[in-house]
Formats: structure tokens, sequence, C-alpha cells
């Protein structure tokens, strides 16, 4: 279960073979294991400008705050959402009534 050939996944080698471990000791297949790293691991850097922003909010512009808020939202919940189903085998449900596991079409 390698992380991917990428010098992003080889920077987060470590990291990617704990959370596939992880997976593993669940009984989790090394394939299951290794879709798990990757929902974990994928936005890590959406992840980087929203803590930067979260120590620092003055130092973020009203754009930049805009691009980090819809890139971050865009982004995330989708690997979240699939790592939740893939690690723990429960998917996301919409607790709070808002449409958010609503495809478009229901719309």
């Amino acid at each position: 279960m390698p992380a991917p050939d990428h010098p992003f996944f080889e920077q987060h080698k470590e990291v990617w073979n704990r959370i596939g471990q992880a997976a593993l000791n669940r009984g989790h297949s090394a394939k299951v294991a290794s879709d798990v790293a990757f929902h974990m691991l994928d936005w890590h850097e959406d992840l980087t400008r929203l803590v930067a922003f979260l120590e620092s909010p003055s130092e973020c512009s009203t754009k930049e705050l805009d691009s980090l808020l819809s890139d971050f939202l865009i982004h995330v919940p989708n690997h979240i959402a699939a790592a939740a189903k893939l690690y723990t085998e429960c998917g996301v449900q919409d607790i709070f009534g808002v449409g958010a596991c609503n495809n478009d079409e229901e719309e």
C-alpha cells in the first residue's frame, strides 16, 4: 500500500502509511486503506490555508478569504465523505437539514 509516486505524497509518506495502517488494522483491504489515505491527504493544502486564516484572520484579504472558503468547501467535503464511508462504512448524513447531501438534480 505504498504512497503514489507524486512529490506531495512523498513528502507525507509517514502520514499516508499511518492512515493506511489504521485502515488495515480495522480489517480493510489494501485498496481501501490506500483510498482512505488518499482522501485524508489530498486536501492538505486546503487545510493549511484554513489554519493560516484561523490563526491570523486579519492577514487574509476579503478576496483571499472568498477563494479559501470556496476552494475548501468544494474540495474537502467530498474527500471527507468518501473517507468516512470507506473507513467507518457509514455515509454522511444531512443532519442540519440544508440539503447538503442532495444531488444537483434533486434541488
